[in-house]
């Protein structure tokens, strides 16, 4: 993940599998929570929120 520079980051995706899970400890050493959105609502400010926190 290049474009982190190995800052924290948030992986936004409708489906987080263990496989989301296993690519991103794999190549990204800070902090990188999964968080999923609703593909029938899609972004919403909750997920938002979510995020900054």
């Amino acid at each position: 993940m290049r474009w982190a520079a190995g800052r924290p980051l948030v992986w936004l995706d409708d489906e987080n599998t263990d496989a989301n899970r296993r690519w991103v400890a794999a190549r990204h050493r800070q902090p990188a929570p999964l968080h999923r959105i609703d593909v029938h609502v899609g972004l919403t400010d909750i997920d938002l929120t979510t995020v900054r926190q």
